[in-house]
């Protein structure tokens, strides 16, 4: 298949399902996973989609994250450091908890039902709902988030959403956005989940902030609220010393692996 064919495909597939992964494209055009990364360089450079690692998707005007799809694949190993120190130092026996929507959370829920730990876990997120039902835990308790559904992220947002989680207390909450920086604070890519996070934040007694290192001094369009509001920051591996000795001006404690 010609050059040409193969981007026209690729555009094709991307306005079907708004995302494409690399493997995939490999698998159904036949051709090696470079040959894909090389016609994906080139749309991208014509502005025609936007290029992560592992795939490409299409940015919607009122919703610029990231497709799940996607997310799902990046980054396991650093998901998976998070995940491990927050169940270490911050799930307690009976603690109720909200979590959000994004795939860090979602590892670290994922995680929480293998052990079937005595946790009550609040929660917008559909793929949450989706690990609880395979598998056989006895001791979780999965509380839903009702609205509209958000293909992009695989959750439920918009006033319903909102309404409801003011009809909870938490004992901790745990966000993950999309971006934080030291001049705007959390930053979100969503409007709706930005409103979700700030809720979570409002309605829970302490804040855990889980970030994969490629989310420090990144932006996105909305804000969620100031660093400030954190009490506790878990990531992948150490900060710059910037970052260290600014968490600590804030009184906010920073954990990695």
């Amino acid at each position: 298949m010609l050059a040409l064919e193969r981007q026209k495909y690729i555009e094709s597939e991307l306005k079907i399902s708004g995302s494409i992964l690399i493997s995939e494209m490999s698998a159904k055009l036949k051709c090696s996973e470079e040959t894909i990364r090389r016609d994906l360089t080139k749309l991208e450079k014509k502005n025609r989609l936007i290029r992560v690692h592992g795939g490409a998707y299409l940015p919607l005007d009122t919703d610029k994250g990231v497709p799940v799809k996607i997310k799902e694949i990046l980054l396991p190993k650093e998901k998976q450091k998070i995940s491990d120190i927050a169940i270490k130092k911050y799930i307690n026996e009976n603690d109720t908890i909200f979590i959000d929507s994004s795939t860090t959370c979602v590892t670290l829920a994922k995680n929480i039902i293998n052990l079937d730990l005595h946790v009550t876990i609040i929660t917008n997120s559909l793929l949450i709902f989706k690990n609880f039902c395979d598998s056989t835990c006895e001791n979780v308790k999965l509380i839903g988030l009702g609205g509209n559904y958000r293909p992009r992220a695989c959750s439920f947002v918009g006033y319903d959403t909102t309404e409801t989680i003011r009809n909870y207390s938490a004992d901790k909450s745990f966000i993950s956005p999309s971006a934080i920086n030291f001049a705007n604070g959390l930053l979100d890519n969503s409007s709706n989940e930005c409103q979700i996070r700030k809720l979570f934040i409002e309605q829970s007694k302490y804040h855990i902030l889980l970030c994969d290192h490629t989310k420090f001094d990144d932006t996105a369009n909305y804000v969620i609220s100031s660093l400030s509001v954190i009490d506790s920051i878990i990531t992948d591996e150490a900060p710059t010393k910037v970052w260290q000795d600014n968490l600590k001006s804030i009184n906010i404690e920073c954990y990695y692996q």
